[in-house]
């Protein structure tokens, strides 16, 4: 068995002197081995893990991803491929307009956990995506996923976040939160779920205007 342990930091810092901020930095993650730790730390503006053409893919089994954002208009664009197995993606973002596409198409036993704080968030857990967010709308799932024993843990805090998931395997488990410890308004929520096995979420909304459309099947 081989254990590949990778850590990334990538800290982008204004000068204290008022000079304009360094480049925001790209990762692109392309692993097949087993039982790998990546870590990744991004601070700054329009940082990225992968992007909607190339996104960062995770094949083997065993691997454990933690991605930490911090500051505005990051995103982070993974996707667990087939043989993929017992892969655990860790999502933190803190700041406005962060986005997390995560695309687990047929990959066994995974699990997203994704804590942001901050407004104008966008998360993504499908098979495939069809569209991207709009201004009055989540973005959509062009297909569900498929694969057995799924779980989602989602915890946002902020206003007008976009959630928009395609769960259709067995054994789904996913907990929705929103605004935890802050009331969290204007916010746009669609989730489907169907599958062999009874699919459980758990919802809890804090705040006003939220719009949530839930499908089970």
């Amino acid at each position: 068995m081989t254990r590949n342990i990778i850590a990334i930091v990538l800290i982008l810092l204004t000068s204290l002197l008022g000079a304009t901020a360094l480049q925001a930095s790209d990762v692109y993650i392309d692993q097949a081995g087993s039982t790998t730790t990546i870590d990744i730390v991004q601070t700054g503006s329009d940082n990225t893990v992968g992007n909607s053409t190339t996104a960062s893919t995770i094949i083997g089994s065993n691997s454990d991803i933690d991605i930490t954002q911090t500051g505005a208009s990051n995103t982070a664009d993974i996707e667990t491929a087939t043989g993929a197995s017992d892969t655990k993606i860790d999502y933190t973002a803190t700041g406005g307009s962060n986005v997390l596409d995560v695309d687990i198409s047929t990959a066994t036993d995974t699990t997203v956990t994704a804590t942001i704080t901050g407004d104008s968030n966008e998360l993504t857990v499908c098979g495939t995506l069809a569209t991207d967010a709009a201004a009055a709308a989540s973005a959509t799932c062009a297909t569900e996923v498929s694969a057995n024993t799924t779980t989602t843990n989602v915890a946002i805090t902020g206003d007008s976040n976009k959630i928009a998931a395609g769960l259709g395997s067995a054994s789904a488990v996913n907990n929705i939160t929103l605004g935890a410890t802050t009331p969290s308004s204007y916010n746009v929520i669609n989730l489907k779920q169907s599958g062999v096995d009874t699919p459980v979420v758990t919802l809890n909304v804090d705040g006003s205007t939220n719009a949530v459309n839930i499908t089970q099947n």
